[in-house]
């Protein structure tokens, strides 16, 4: 007599995208909910924004431990929206007189990855791994390059030797990718120890935000277009952040997950075109640099192919 062999445990059979559709509007009504908390009980100062924060925190981890397995939207929803307002608050509180924008990534990156870890619910850990990534990249944006603003008075043009941004970029994300692939490597380890309600969002936040949040590696320069061009090392930055969102197709086939390997293809190229149109150089090197990446696609879509055949 044979026995099955175990199953995860059953998930929501959600769509991604329905699940970050959820997620934007979950912040949206967290912000309302700001604006009620502020209204109602006016949180003026450092602490009674801590206390009102915890306590928003912790009716939401109440809200996520009831539905645990996500299928009560309104109340899984809820649960974002007060977590959200929670989140901004603390954050309020941590960083109260501190302007300098090094710190303020920092402790956030803190909360989320707090959050992240006890926060029972899916999609609340993965949106929490990609704003935790995003706080990772400016942390060390800020502090290795400098407090850069392209606003007010003293406003200037960002100039970064092209060895330094690449060093920065990796320093940024190399860490992310040998995590990601160990987590991906390890995946039979932890689900037989019944870890994946935790592990598999986080790894899924780590895969969009390989693909997305590559954008925080420069977040004043990622707005820049036609005319308002990168210069120096900082116009090689889409070009890696679309080499960081090919990493993160590869890692979502890993896990046999075609609807993130949509949202992290479209990544790709939107990274492209940004690197098109933000590079202010020639036609000629535009063309060059696009060829090694259309090279780097081919090589990585051939990759793909042998490993699937191989299995």
């Amino acid at each position: 007599m044979t026995t099955a062999p175990a199953t995860p445990e059953r998930l929501p059979d959600r769509p991604l995208a329905i699940s970050l559709l959820l997620g934007i509007s979950g912040w949206f009504a967290g912000l309302f909910m700001l604006g009620v908390v502020g209204l109602l009980l006016r949180p003026d100062s450092a602490a009674g924004a801590g206390v009102c924060g915890a306590l928003l925190l912790f009716a939401a981890w109440g809200l996520f431990k009831v539905d645990q397995d996500g299928r009560q939207i309104f109340v899984a929803q809820l649960g974002l929206t007060l977590s959200i307002a929670g989140q901004c608050l603390m954050l309020y509180a941590i960083t109260d007189h501190r302007f300098r924008l090094a710190s303020i990534a920092f402790s956030a990156l803190l909360l989320q990855s707090v959050l992240a870890l006890v926060m029972p619910n899916r999609l609340h850990r993965t949106l929490s791994t990609l704003f935790a990534l995003i706080a990772w990249a400016l942390t060390l944006h800020f502090a290795l390059l400098g407090d850069h603003r392209p606003w007010g008075d003293h406003a200037e043009r960002h100039l970064v030797a092209w060895p330094v941004a690449l060093v920065v970029w990796l320093v940024s994300w190399g860490p992310v990718v040998a995590g990601l692939w160990w987590a991906i490597r390890a995946e039979p380890a932890w689900a037989a120890r019944g870890w994946g309600a935790v592990v598999s969002p986080i790894v899924t936040g780590l895969i969009v935000g390989l693909a997305f949040a590559t954008l925080a590696s420069h977040p004043f320069e990622s707005f820049s277009w036609v005319g308002m061009g990168s210069v120096g090392g900082l116009a090689l930055w889409p070009l890696l952040s679309a080499l960081g969102a090919l990493g993160a197709v590869a890692a979502a086939f890993a896990l046999r997950r075609r609807g993130l390997m949509a949202v992290c293809i479209v990544a790709v190229l939107l990274h492209v075109a940004h690197f098109y149109y933000a590079l202010g150089t020639s036609l000629l090197i535009k063309s060059v640099l696009m060829l090694a990446m259309g090279a780097a696609a081919l090589l990585a879509a051939r990759l793909l192919q042998s490993n699937r055949e191989a299995a």
